[in-house]
């Protein structure tokens, strides 16, 4: 029966690569571990690079964590290995090939295999009530949990205080409430500055419109669409935009950047101890708001010679408390959030202002990406076209209509 069982699982496995499809992964949740059983649970993990870890903290952290469930948890063997950056998505495309992943893999990168065959959705054993929203958007694929999220980090216009000359109260006020289109034109004018736009596959505008409707890549409506180009183009006929990738001017404080990421700011933040940077959320097209966020999650597998339902049990406790204790242990070592709800925010080291966007992300955090493959692929596919007309647009060579045309056609 097993020869025969193996050649099915392995054209299941084949077929989930090529297409994406997911049959139903049927598993006891409740059944009881073998108390005269070690199970060994693989848990693979990546080196952070500096620009995200500049004090190599997370490293000795995650092994702290590991060795804290092993002590708790003696009948559970976790076995830790560390992954290059640069290695790690083509490590795991490889053992899913070959079907033997790890139990549980770290994905730091947007990996997103949450479609394939041997994942195991964890809303298995996961409550979504014990996430916060962003917790949920960051981790939720067709109405299902699918990974146990991290901790993640808000998305938005990085800036030196000492150029912008806001001062506390006004910055609080910018992060928690919603602010528009004209009100930055208006900060941009009053500053002197002008917004650097980074739309290399086309970041800085998913960013834009994911902070308008809550939506990710290419869920978006020709009205919502309508309206953020709008507020572009308001900048655009300002003569207060630039549309470059290239940050030297901020990096000597006279520019405001758009379309970074979380790393960017952390190297700034190294860089230029003696003046504060800052993150502005972005602006919105309508009184409702919302957060970009990027952020890791874990996934947790099963091998194609299939280890049990009691194995699968061993693998989300560890992917459990991994994920509570990351989040409360080294989030704000990173100076990011945890998306468990009752993990209090530690704001020890943090300006208050940027507390507070950490607690507004909390409740309004969505994914500028997809979280499942196929939409991976596709929107990876559509970033690339539409940097061309984005950089038309930025150099004022078409209008927000035929932006708005050229995004309806490739989304």
């Amino acid at each position: 029966m097993a020869a025969k069982i193996t050649p099915l699982a392995l054209c299941l496995v084949l077929l989930a690569n090529c297409f994406g499809s997911t049959p139903e992964t049927v598993i006891d949740p409740n059944v009881p571990l073998d108390p005269d059983h070690t199970y060994v649970i693989e848990y693979w993990d990546v080196e952070l690079p500096m620009a995200l870890d500049p004090h190599r903290d997370y490293r000795p952290g995650v092994e702290k964590v590991v060795a804290e469930f092993c002590a708790a948890n003696p009948g559970i063997d976790v076995r830790l290995r560390w992954l290059q950056w640069t290695e790690a998505e083509e490590e795991l495309a490889r053992v899913l090939r070959d079907g033997n992943p790890p139990d549980i893999f770290a994905d730091w990168q947007g990996i997103a295999r949450r479609d394939h065959v041997l994942q195991i959705p964890a809303n298995t054993w996961l409550d979504k009530e014990l996430l916060t929203e962003a917790g949920k958007n960051m981790s939720t694929h067709e109405s299902k949990i699918w990974a146990w999220p991290l901790m993640f980090w808000p998305l938005g216009l990085l800036a030196k205080e000492s150029h912008t000359g806001i001062d506390q109260d006004e910055l609080e006020d910018i992060v928690g409430s919603p602010w528009d289109w004209p009100q930055l034109v208006q900060l941009l004018e009053n500053k002197g500055l002008r917004l650097v736009v980074n739309d290399w596959e086309s970041e800085f505008t998913a960013q834009a419109l994911v902070a308008s409707t809550g939506c990710s890549w290419g869920q978006w409506g020709g009205q919502e669409l309508h309206q953020v180009f709008s507020g572009f183009e308001l900048v655009v006929k300002e003569g207060l935009v630039t549309g470059s990738s290239r940050n030297q001017k901020l990096l000597q404080g006279e520019e405001i950047l758009g379309g970074v990421s979380p790393a960017l700011m952390f190297w700034l933040m190294e860089n230029s101890p003696e003046d504060e940077v800052l993150l502005l959320p972005l602006p919105t097209a309508g009184p409702t708001r919302y957060v970009p966020i990027a952020g890791a999650n874990l996934l947790q597998f099963r091998q194609l010679n299939y280890k049990g339902d009691d194995h699968g049990r061993a693998g989300a406790m560890v992917a459990e408390f991994l994920s509570r204790e990351q989040g409360s242990q080294l989030a704000r070592l990173l100076k990011a959030a945890s998306p468990w709800r009752d993990s209090l925010l530690d704001q020890e080291g943090v300006p208050p202002w940027y507390a507070l966007l950490l607690q507004e992300a909390t409740k309004l955090g969505v994914p500028c990406s997809l979280v499942d493959k196929a939409g991976v692929v596709h929107e990876q596919e559509s970033r690339i076209r539409t940097a061309i007309l984005l950089a038309k647009f930025w150099a004022g060579e078409i209008s927000s209509e035929e932006l708005v045309q050229g995004f309806e056609e490739f989304q």
